[in-house]
């Protein structure tokens, strides 16, 4: 007995449901990575709450490199100085812009503190030489380099040294559409005058991330927001960034905590 075919129509599409299912789809995405960001920062409010930094390991090997104006550079040169260091990349100029204008905002607050410096290392020195350090100091506005170190020097040393021994992790995974992938991590990390690496680290980059999920969050889940208490992290930036200059003080003032 022949199978009598069955024919299949395609299912009716409704171009207002599909829009209203996409809007809902991509509002969910929104509230799941801003509830994702919630928990990791609640998981370090305590390390908010208390400034004060703590030493995390003292620089006992000396870096070498070749800086802005292609002088030889050591970390030797920082002894003495307080220190703020990020690592660098020309290529990800946008994922290093929070991190490079705190950098100089914090140089304009101190423009005569000759024992407060600024370094950064490239880690990707094929690209970044020394006329493209300076020409990046130019864009950053910085007329004076004389507290500016923007280093290069070979690749494998320049990466394991700030992985290793300055403890800044300049890689970060994350999650998308396709899977996770990798991009540049901009961080901050005092070193103090006598080459102690210091902690907390600072993300500016993560700081923006969750002022604008947040933003987000307000905008298309109001009661959600109002559970999370969202409205604190609207500011998150400028907190940051006051967190920074509590813990430039407590350096200077030699107020460390045992860590």
């Amino acid at each position: 007995m022949a199978r009598q075919s069955i024919h299949l129509e395609p299912a009716e599409r409704d171009p207002a449901k599909l829009k209203k299912t996409g809007l809902s789809i991509a509002v969910l995405m929104i509230i799941g990575g801003v509830l994702v960001t919630f928990a990791y920062r609640l998981k370090h409010q305590s390390d908010e709450q208390d400034a004060r930094p703590h030493v995390v390991q003292r620089l006992t090997e000396v870096f070498f490199g070749r800086d802005q104006n292609n002088k030889a550079f050591t970390t030797e040169q920082l002894k003495g100085k307080t220190t703020l260091f990020t690592p660098l990349s020309l290529e990800e100029g946008e994922r290093m812009r929070e991190s490079l204008d705190a950098m100089r905002d914090l140089s304009k607050k101190f423009p005569d503190d000759e024992s407060l410096c600024f370094l950064g290392i490239t880690v990707n020195p094929e690209a970044d030489g020394p006329e493209e350090l300076r020409h990046l100091l130019t864009e950053l506005g910085v007329a004076d380099d004389a507290r500016w170190f923007f280093v290069q020097a070979e690749e494998e040393a320049a990466r394991g040294y700030i992985r290793h021994k300055i403890r800044a992790e300049f890689r970060e995974s994350i999650s998308s559409l396709t899977g996770p992938r990798e991009r540049f991590r901009s961080t901050l990390v005092f070193i103090d005058e006598n080459l102690h690496v210091l902690a907390p680290t600072f993300d500016l980059n993560f700081a923006r991330e969750v002022a604008e999920d947040t933003g987000r969050l307000l905008e298309e889940d109001p009661e959600e927001a109002r559970r999370l208490n969202a409205r604190e992290r609207v500011d998150d930036v400028e907190k940051a960034r006051a967190r920074l200059d509590a813990v430039l003080q407590y350096i200077r003032n030699g107020d460390l905590k045992e860590g």
